[in-house]
């Protein structure tokens, strides 16, 4: 059975209810961050011969990514605008591109045209 009770400042009635009559959120329980659920590694392991290992936890993954000279990727920052080269800079470093591709520098012979 609901239960209400009238607030003169707010002049009305309101619910009670036990523990929920609060207008702030109750505070963040501690949050605890699980360990890695197993998985098969993507890549060859030196130590298993080439092949694909069962990696069981963080503490494996960064040995296995240590043993075989992996880099992790993902989380790195994104690049922004200031990080770019220049318009002109990057202009220039297409044209000398497109020039080698298209063989002004020469065959792979080091003969030129």
């Amino acid at each position: 059975m609901p239960r209400f009770r009238y607030d003169k400042d707010m002049d009305c009635f309101f619910e009670i209810r036990d523990g929920a009559n609060y207008f702030e959120d109750k505070p963040p329980a501690p949050t605890i961050i699980g360990d890695l659920p197993p998985y098969r590694a993507a890549g060859s392991d030196i130590a298993c011969d080439g092949k694909r290992p069962m990696i069981d936890g963080r503490r494996e993954h960064r040995e296995f990514l240590a043993r075989n000279g992996y880099v992790e990727v993902g989380n790195e920052r994104a690049p922004t605008l200031s990080d770019s080269p220049s318009s002109r800079e990057a202009q220039h470093q297409r044209v000398e591109d497109i020039k080698r591709a298209m063989g002004e520098y020469g065959s792979n012979t080091g003969a030129r045209k």
